[in-house]
């Protein structure tokens, strides 16, 4: 009977098995010749070649199979043992040979042993739940890690925009101060233009050309740091979707923060991983505290020896077995267990002061992120009506100075201001879609 309930209880052990791993998300294809990059594939690239994300994927992992192992303390536990081999035994009495014996025989065994734990007050159970919310851990600051590495792939496309927006706007300055230059080049020709005039132009003409070289550059460096970033060789061309005019969504996207605020003091990922390691080690100061505490274990063991030379002077099989209750107290551990749980309960308040940190953390920078958010807001609007005014200024001013009755002092400040102008307000387009991607990331709603 029990041989049978020890084999069935291996057998249950046998059957059990380990979840399996959650497979990752496949990851985009290469980018085709002629494809413009979307952000959400830019970002999928960088998550798929950023060693950091991947190793905090194992780090999970490690994490779930570590709960797996504390759970294993639930179940019981059979071992099997078996021998065979060869026995000798003498044995001789001086003065009375005829008593002398000897064995020469096989000797062997097998058997199998089980031990269950029924009740240990509390201490798998803490445990347990130690290595759960150490999982938890590893799994927001996965999370965390994820949504930096989409903040900053974000930024990078944003930057090759802004490089290239402003590019843009280089080459139309230069194209302006070029006109300049040929209004008058062709005025001082026909005499009715000052030398002075043609100089000046010829010199805004060629630091347009100078800006326009640097802009040239930087576009090239910003194009290379999103391509590191995708695992792809700085030089690889890159062609990036248009990035959209935000008009309509600055108010709409303001009107969602206020409600988010107090969510992310809750839920950000770096607040979810303190909590999760504050409620660890509580749980650990548990399991310190349970280890001084009396075990409950229910035992069985089956043997089958067959001549046992230790044990019999003759060929004979002996088969024994034993069932029945053990009771484990811990009488006198050297004070071990009480300094461990205190150990850990200074450990659990050090880490309540981690998560009371990262709250006021998040919450400072989901406040300074909203101000900026605002702030870009405001400046996205301005902007625009700052480059419909100079563009205005300047027609008027070209006009004026093609009829004789404007200065080129005039007509260059115009160009300057419109120069800046769109400058300014390709800044704040990409300035205001970086502040959105912070406040989200801020608030941990990254991806939603």
């Amino acid at each position: 009977m029990i041989m049978r309930w020890a084999l069935a209880a291996g057998l249950v052990l046998l059957s059990l098995h380990c979840p399996a791993e959650e497979p990752l998300q496949a990851c985009p294809g290469p980018l085709h010749p002629n494809e413009a990059l979307a952000l959400s594939k830019a970002v999928a690239m960088a998550l798929c070649a950023d060693p950091e994300v991947a190793a905090a994927w194992r780090t999970q992992l490690s994490s779930q199979a570590s709960m797996e192992a504390e759970r294993s303390a639930y179940l019981p536990t059979v071992q099997g043992l078996a021998n065979s081999g060869r026995a000798n035994r003498k044995t001789r009495y001086d003065g009375f040979p005829e008593a002398n014996s000897s064995l020469d025989a096989r000797t062997s065994g097998y058997g199998l042993s089980l031990n269950w734990v029924l009740y240990d007050f509390g201490l798998r159970e803490a445990r347990v739940e130690s290595a759960r919310q150490l999982l938890n851990a590893a799994s927001s600051s996965r999370v965390e890690k994820i949504q930096a590495v989409v903040l900053n792939t974000s930024k990078a496309f944003y930057q090759v925009q802004a490089s290239r927006a402003l590019l843009q706007a280089r080459r139309s300055i230069e194209a302006l101060a070029a006109d300049s230059l040929r209004v008058t080049t062709a005025k001082h020709q026909a005499g009715a233009g000052e030398q002075a005039d043609r100089l000046q132009a010829q010199t805004t003409y060629e630091q347009a050309q100078l800006e326009r070289v640097l802009a040239e550059g930087d576009l090239a460096s910003a194009e290379g740091a999103l391509a590191s970033a995708l695992n792809l060789s700085p030089s690889a061309p890159l062609r990036l979707a248009a990035l959209d005019e935000p008009d309509g969504q600055e108010q709409g996207f303001m009107a969602s923060v206020d409600a988010l605020m107090e969510q992310a003091r809750q839920t950000h990922p770096s607040v979810e991983t303190a909590r999760a390691q504050w409620s660890s080690s509580l749980a650990r100061a548990d399991a310190e505290r349970a280890q001084g505490r009396p075990t409950i274990s229910l035992y069985s063991n089956y043997r089958h020896d067959d001549t046992p030379v230790e044990q019999v002077a003759s060929r004979q099989q002996i088969e024994t077995w034993t069932v029945g209750v053990q009771v484990s107290v811990p009488i006198f551990d050297g004070f071990l267990a009480r300094r461990r749980a205190r150990a850990a309960d200074e450990e659990a308040g050090a880490r309540e002061q981690d998560l009371y940190n990262a709250q006021r953390t998040i919450a400072l920078s989901v406040w300074r992120s909203r101000q900026a958010l605002e702030a870009r807001t405001q400046a996205l609007a301005i902007s625009r009506r700052l480059v419909a005014s100079a563009s205005q200024s300047h027609r008027v001013a070209l006009g004026r100075y093609k009829a004789g009755v404007g200065s080129i002092i005039e007509l260059l400040n115009a160009q300057n201001d419109l120069a800046a102008a769109q400058q300014r307000r390709v800044g704040s387009v990409v300035e205001w879609y970086t502040a959105r991607l912070q406040l989200a990331a801020d608030l941990g709603q990254l991806g939603r």
